[in-house]
């Protein structure tokens, strides 16, 4: 028997049960119009509730099971072509040794959640923490469709409403920009391993609006972005994070493991220029001797001194800023803390800027990555981002404009071009509270 003779041997339908299959359905008047084609090997019909549209089926000798799809047209002739070449497409498959069933929804997301664990949790690729938003994205993506269908059931078209979906749920434009493109991840991820044949869903554009749309002009981020990324951040510095340990590095941790003290180092850059709207220069050159922290009406305080030479406008300035516990927890944990050591150094002694900075900026990279944050690009956001949402906070929260201007090392212009898109209400508020919850 040769290969052409196999193939078709599996595709034959097995006759004493289709043939009381056939006799059944006939009784209930629900297949109608039988056509066999291909050989006999495929036989095309309409149903009671297909409204005209043909369907196709052909037995496959392996899995046991009858391979059953809607041809989406109701003419005959076009139903004939689309099933042979359909039939054709199997016989394809199969001399490939490839998968011709479809896993369900189901089983397809959590081999792509297994993979992506396996693969980039275990690999410190991603965190623990970005897996698990991941999680909560694909099960969103499972309650909008039918979990317990085969995931070739589903076209390229067959999420244009899940926009509206997740709005009816409360989720922000952002939320929903970053789902889906976990979801369109996780369906190319899908295509690549053959368990289906579209490599993107086609979702309707997001039209930034609100909050998001003043973040995305400012190059900044929004409440929400900033709370997951000093939560991630979090959890990227925990020892041992891709075991889901959540307990902070200690002093002996830290010695041994260079990579992750170098992240603590760039989540408490990320909290202190936020609180304090340093430019990145100034906080490159910032030293210890340049921070006095102190307790007053039950909160930590940073006076920073920003000596002229680091300073974009060459000139000293002293200001007051929330993060006061940052600059001490860093400090604890750090092996240069002397009144000329940079605030911002690595423990082998090598000052944080320069080719080192290159390191920063994937550290931030990668926390952007690990809260969803996938259009950073268009929207501009860099490092200098966590200055823009402090200043954003401060002005949107009623800053004394003026003071406002003097802390940040800026001019009152500047500051109302850049930044004033709210009524400022004359309050002394010019503090605002973005400290770890």
């Amino acid at each position: 028997m040769n290969r052409g003779q196999v193939l078709a041997v599996d595709f034959e339908k097995r006759k004493l049960k289709d043939t009381q299959q056939n006799s059944d359905n006939d009784k209930q008047s629900f297949y109608r119009n039988k056509t066999k084609i291909c050989n006999d090997a495929v036989t095309i019909f309409q149903t009671a509730k297909s409204g005209g549209v043909w369907h196709m089926r052909a037995y496959v000798g392996d899995a046991d099971k009858y391979f059953q799809k809607s041809l989406r047209t109701k003419d005959k002739a076009s139903a004939i072509d689309k099933a042979t070449l359909e039939h054709a497409k199997l016989l394809v498959l199969k001399s490939e040794g490839k998968a011709i069933f479809s896993p369900t929804v189901y089983t397809a997301v959590e081999q792509y959640l297994q993979h992506r664990y396996d693969y980039e949790v275990q690999m410190d690729s991603i965190t623990v923490g970005r897996w698990g938003t991941i999680r909560t994205q694909m099960n969103w993506f499972k309650r909008f469709v039918n979990a317990e269908y085969r995931l070739d059931n589903y076209t390229a078209k067959a999420l244009m409403d899940y926009q509206r979906f997740r709005r009816e749920k409360g989720a922000k434009d952002v939320t929903i920009a970053n789902e889906q493109s976990s979801i369109n991840h996780f369906c190319k991820w899908a295509y690549d391993e053959g368990l289906h044949n579209i490599a993107k869903y086609v979702f309707p554009k997001i039209k930034q609006r609100g909050e998001d749309r003043a973040a995305i002009r400012r190059a900044t981020f929004t409440d929400s972005e900033y709370k997951a990324c000093y939560e991630d951040s979090r959890t990227w510095c925990s020892k041992a994070s891709k075991e889901k340990a959540v307990a902070r590095l200690n002093e002996a941790a830290l010695g041994s493991d260079e990579r992750l003290f170098n992240r603590d180092l760039f989540r408490h850059w990320f909290l202190i220029q936020a609180n304090t709207m340093m430019r990145n220069g100034e906080l490159f050159g910032l030293k210890w001797k340049n921070v006095k922290v102190y307790e007053n009406d039950d909160y930590k305080w940073a006076e920073i001194i920003v000596e002229g030479e680091t300073s974009k406008v060459r000139k000293d300035r002293v200001f007051v800023a929330r993060g006061g516990e940052y600059f001490e927890r860093l400090k604890q944990i750090s092996k240069h803390t002397k009144g000329d050591d940079f605030v911002f150094t690595l423990n082998n002694g090598s000052h944080w800027h320069g080719k080192n900075r290159r390191a920063l900026t994937a550290h931030f990279g990668n926390v952007l990555v690990g809260v969803g944050i996938t259009d950073a690009k268009q929207r501009k956001l860099e490092l200098y981002s966590c200055r823009h949402y402090g200043i954003s906070k401060r002005v949107n929260n009623g800053a004394n404009i003026v003071q406002l201007a003097k802390d940040c090392g800026t001019g009152v212009e500047h500051i109302t071009k850049t930044y004033y898109h709210s009524n400022l209400r004359n309050s002394e508020r010019n503090m605002a509270i973005m400290y770890e919850e």
